[in-house]
């Protein structure tokens, strides 16, 4: 079945997975991502009209409109609503043997990445609630931007995004990571507000939804960058911070992004709060989307993701002065970008921290403008607002 950019609303899928050579055993959200995007009372309405066309809010990038369910998944049509369910192909859900293992073998094996700068995994004494990914070898890197970062499900380890972070660093960047590896992976199958004050056998809270958790993060940065005998001290660019989150992540990446030091705000399988739906992460003080003042990205895993119909409405919502990149890649879902990690995503989310934190002007072109790199994929849907 094709779907166009402007049809019926999709209702949410169950599972997802990324486009890759090799047969994929992804963990999923599942039912848990409903009711997280829910608990953000940021489900949009049947229908999502494409944004009216206005000098300050550019067309899409590329000419693909339609988007193909790749084979096995399963479609359905409610007769009377008119209402799409699309399920990917079936794949290990939450608190799956396949997840425990791969999870376990990630807390205990750092991922080099395919970068330049191959990626370790640290987590000091000195951060207690933290965990970090950074090059290895620090003797020949460039100053390392920071990216702080605020896990799926507000969970309180980054252990299921442990490849995709250390893909990441290994470009040379900082990633400061809220949770520890050895606090447990959260099998959320309610709503997020019902197990926030979850806690493990040592009395580790699971999940975290207050922002200052980031600036805490960033706080640490700037210290370590300015003390001697660290092995960060005079390696950091303190003036280069993006706050980055992954669903329930999303918003508090947002919320944290209030304080002034945050150059750009990025949303993975997910958004901001708007006036129209506020959110409940932190609590935001009236502090919403329309009132941003950085640069900010958005990227989602297409019609099946159970974070696209909430960025699409966020998108309209931005202020329509402010640069902003909505990217979809339609092949991968809710998750499903995570686990290899799947390599075109991570050019699509390093194209723009590349050209946001870096000062690469040819990275923005892999989004924008006449050569648009990522356009000729027809699995992409980039979508820009003020960027020439």
């Amino acid at each position: 079945m094709t779907l166009s950019k402007n049809s019926a609303e999709i209702l949410r899928t169950k599972n997802s997975t990324a486009r890759h050579p090799v047969p994929l055993r992804l963990h999923l959200l599942g039912g848990a991502s409903l009711l997280c995007l829910a608990f953000f009372a940021m489900r949009a309405t049947a229908q999502q009209p494409a944004p009216a066309p206005a000098p300050a809010r550019g067309a899409a990038q590329n000419p693909a409109t339609t988007w193909t369910a790749p084979p096995g998944s399963q479609i359905s049509v409610d007769r009377r609503s008119g209402r799409v369910t699309i399920n990917l192909p079936t794949q290990p859900g939450d608190g799956s043997r396949e997840q425990q293992l791969r999870f376990a073998d990630w807390a205990a094996h750092p991922y080099a990445g395919t970068g330049p700068y191959p990626a370790t995994r640290e987590e000091p004494a000195s951060l207690a609630t933290h965990t970090i990914y950074r090059p290895a070898d620090l003797s020949n890197t460039p100053k390392l931007p920071v990216l702080l970062w605020a896990n799926g499900g507000c969970r309180n380890t980054s252990v299921e995004f442990t490849r995709f972070l250390g893909e990441l660093a290994s470009h040379g960047y900082l990633v400061v990571a809220v949770g520890r590896s050895n606090i447990p992976f959260l099998v959320i199958r309610g709503s997020i507000a019902a197990v926030a004050d979850t806690k493990d056998a040592n009395g580790n809270p699971q999940i975290i939804m207050d922002p200052s958790y980031l600036i805490k993060g960033l706080d640490w940065a700037i210290a370590e960058n300015s003390r001697k005998g660290s092995a960060l001290y005079g390696k950091v660019d303190t003036t280069k911070v993006a706050t980055i989150g992954q669903s329930c992540g999303g918003p508090q990446a947002f919320l944290a992004a209030h304080d002034p030091r945050i150059t750009t705000v990025v949303a993975l399988n997910s958004s901001f709060p708007t006036a129209n739906a506020p959110g409940m992460v932190g609590g935001n003080d009236g502090w919403t989307a329309e009132k941003l003042a950085v640069p900010a990205a958005l990227f989602t895993g297409g019609p099946a993701d159970t974070g696209y119909n909430g960025a699409e409405a966020c998108y309209k919502a931005l202020p329509a002065t402010l640069p902003v990149l909505k990217a979809s890649l339609n092949s991968v879902g809710h998750t499903g970008a995570y686990p290899m990690p799947e390599l075109r995503w991570v050019a699509g989310v390093l194209s723009w921290l590349d050209w946001q934190l870096k000062g690469e002007v040819k990275a923005k072109d892999n989004f924008s403008g006449p050569t648009c790199a990522l356009c000729g994929d027809p699995d992409w849907w980039i979508d820009t607002q003020n960027i020439p």
